[in-house]
């Protein structure tokens, strides 16, 4: 698999070339989101994103969309803690199109009041979705348990108080801030050469990437694990059958060694059918439908999660489930067995995932903005298949303490029913 990379104009420029394909995908991937914010303007990341659909300079939101989806593609955008993107697919003779308008909407949206008012009140009623989904608000009362007082602890989407002091001023001067930092990318994949891409990039992309201090615009977190340190316990009491329940452990960051440790880990405790949490409390137990594990990571700091929902009458019962399994691991480790069919897995599915244009588009994007440089694939499937049995007993030591932990729940018990069921039964 090849990846081509160049810099144009202080701008990572990548292709991937799939000359089998009739289609590309191409992003423009910002190195800024929710934890670039200031607490009083939480929210202006992905407001900012929601904004560049609004219209320009020289075309209006209609036109905008019309230009792609029109021409037979399609547009979106997202935003997390750390990146946004824009992104396009459909039809590779379209590829020209997809970036003049996706460097327009990036650099020329216009901001004007009147959008910008409408727009708040969208984002509002995104906020209240979001909140009234307890499988989505989880997320953000975990994050908060997490990070408390910490950009990475606060909603991407912002408060309704937040995106209420944000106006159009303040919109302009963030993304000019931001939107031309140091990691800027260009990622395309799809039936195109990355000569062409080039040329492409030349026409339409900025001149220069002119702020070139990414990493000390954030506020970096360092978590310190001490024998007085607690674990926070969020609780959101709400009228309903199931308890929601999210336990988190912090982790190293994304440049850590142990990265591949803590992907395998997760796959072999939650992430497949024959996963132990899986297969424990779902398959022998018959406690919940749901129970998962995943991870997140960030520049200076990570999370190892585990996500269940619960009938709210045997949460104990559950929550002693899982404690034994965690407990299992720490004293006895992993078998040979899992750990060989965990890596085959892992293997299989990063060759199957990168089939795709839009695939092999995230992966040059993110490898970029994350380690500035592409990672190939061949070479992280290798070190996830080198993962070692003490390495995995070893990592599990060091996350799987009851004062490394935080965690956020969602169902009919009062907070400090939960709470006490928690310490009484994850020690």
């Amino acid at each position: 698999m090849q990846f081509q990379h160049t810099i144009i104009n202080g701008i990572n420029v990548a292709t991937a070339e799939m000359p089998h394909m009739e289609s590309v995908s191409a992003g423009i991937y910002l190195p800024t989101g929710s934890r670039y914010e200031t607490e009083e303007l939480n929210g202006i990341a992905h407001f900012a994103e929601h904004m560049i659909f609004k219209g320009t300079q020289t075309r209006s939101a209609l036109d905008l969309a019309i230009q792609v989806e029109g021409a037979g593609g399609s547009i979106n955008a997202f935003t997390t803690e750390d990146q946004t993107c824009v992104e396009t697919r459909g039809p590779a003779e379209l590829l020209p199109q997809f970036v003049e308008v996706m460097s327009d909407m990036v650099w020329n949206s216009s901001y004007v009041k009147e959008e910008v008012e409408r727009e708040r009140e969208v984002i509002a009623e995104e906020i209240v979705m979001y909140q009234e989904n307890p499988s989505d608000h989880i997320h953000d009362l975990l994050s908060e348990a997490l990070w408390p007082e910490h950009p990475l602890g606060r909603p991407i989407t912002g408060t309704e108080e937040s995106i209420a002091a944000i106006h159009s001023d303040a919109l302009l001067e963030f993304t000019k801030n931001h939107y031309l930092s140091k990691g800027l990318t260009l990622a395309v994949a799809g039936k195109v050469t990355h000569a062409e891409v080039c040329e492409i990039a030349k026409k339409n992309l900025p001149l220069v990437a002119e702020n070139t201090e990414r990493d000390d615009e954030f506020e970096k977190y360092s978590h310190t694990l001490t024998k007085s340190s607690k674990f926070v316990h969020l609780h959101d009491q709400r009228d309903i059958d199931q308890v929601h329940l999210a336990i988190a452990f912090h982790t190293a960051g994304r440049h850590s060694e142990q990265r591949h440790v803590l992907r395998v880990l997760s796959l072999i405790m939650g992430e497949t059918m024959s996963s132990r949490l899986f297969q424990e409390l779902r398959e022998k137990r018959g406690l919940c439908y749901h129970i998962a594990t995943d991870y997140s990571l960030y520049h200076d700091t990570g999370t190892f999660e585990i996500h269940a929902g619960l009938d709210a009458t045997r949460l104990e019962e559950s929550l002693v489930a899982i404690n034994e399994i965690i407990q299992q691991i720490l004293h006895d480790g992993f078998t040979k067995d899992e750990l060989e069919q965990t890596v085959c897995f892992a293997s299989g599915q990063s060759r199957i995932a990168l089939e795709s244009t839009h695939s092999r588009m995230s992966w040059m994007g993110d490898s970029l903005l994350c380690f500035d440089k592409i990672i190939n694939p061949d070479d992280s499937r290798a070190t996830l298949m080198s993962t070692t049995l003490e390495e995995l007993h070893n990592l599990s030591k060091q996350l799987f303490n009851k004062n490394n932990m935080a965690v956020a729940s969602i169902g009919p018990q009062r907070a400090d029913e939960v709470k006490s069921l928690l310490l009484e039964t994850l020690t």
